[in-house]
């Protein structure tokens, strides 16, 4: 009997003292973590580099998240405002049209109000009409770098992205504001279109003598009287 109750003894003993191990530890990892935040908090309060470099690399990292979201936002929407300007397609070009009884048709300009009208919700003839001005005030979209009044030769294609407004420049002198000043040379935009398709290279606008088409960017470029481009990106 005496021995059986030894046996029944014996691993309770050794069962509270795998406990009793496991709080040591649990104990000496609390105390550890303590101290760490002890530390981190007398850093913080006590060096001003560190607190600043703390709150830099949240900020980053707070702002990278909300970029990411903003971008998987952002996206889709542009290529929903090329997916509407496709709508279009075969749409006869005629100057000032905006797809209404007084103006039927359409030109590059009112190609992209009723794209981005319908895409944004909002009303098209808030926008100006005069590139300059809506460029200025962004109206549809920031300038992009690097590509904010570039000559045709010297396009870096990769900097692209589909659902970019491009206004293709000219030396000739035009009515409105020029758009762009390259080795002290101003130039004039005098069409404009979007840029539909990265993998292909596609720029699709509503061409003057022609209809709403969707065509090889490069060859676009080669066309007289366009030297230069300049980029907006909506956000």
């Amino acid at each position: 009997m005496i021995k059986y109750q030894n046996l029944i003894k014996r691993p309770l003993l050794f069962k509270s003292m795998v406990e009793l191990k496991k709080r040591l530890a649990i104990g000496i990892s609390g105390l550890a973590l303590l101290s760490s935040m002890s530390l981190y908090s007398q850093d913080y309060q006590i060096n001003p580099e560190f607190s600043n470099k703390v709150n830099i690399e949240n900020k980053v990292i707070n702002y990278s998240l909300n970029d990411t979201i903003k971008e998987e936002k952002i996206i889709p929407k542009r290529k929903e405002f090329v997916e509407n300007a496709r709508g279009y397609l075969g749409t006869e070009y005629i100057w000032g049209g905006r797809l209404t009884k007084k103006n039927p048709g359409l030109d590059c300009l009112g190609l992209i109000f009723l794209s981005y009208s319908k895409t944004y919700e909002t009303k098209w003839t808030g926008i100006s009409v005069n590139p300059s001005e809506i460029v200025k005030k962004e109206q549809l979209g920031k300038p992009v770098k690097e590509l904010d009044g570039i000559l045709t030769k010297d396009i870096d294609f990769s900097k692209l992205e589909e659902g970019d407004v491009i206004y293709l420049l000219t030396t000739d002198s035009i009515k409105d504001n020029s758009l762009a000043e390259i080795n002290k040379i101003k130039y004039w935009p005098w069409h404009t279109g979007i840029y539909s398709n990265k993998e292909k290279n596609l720029f699709l606008d509503a061409f003057p003598g022609n209809k709403v088409i969707e065509e090889d960017f490069s060859e676009v470029l080669n066309q007289k009287p366009t030297k230069a481009i300049f980029v907006t990106r909506i956000y």
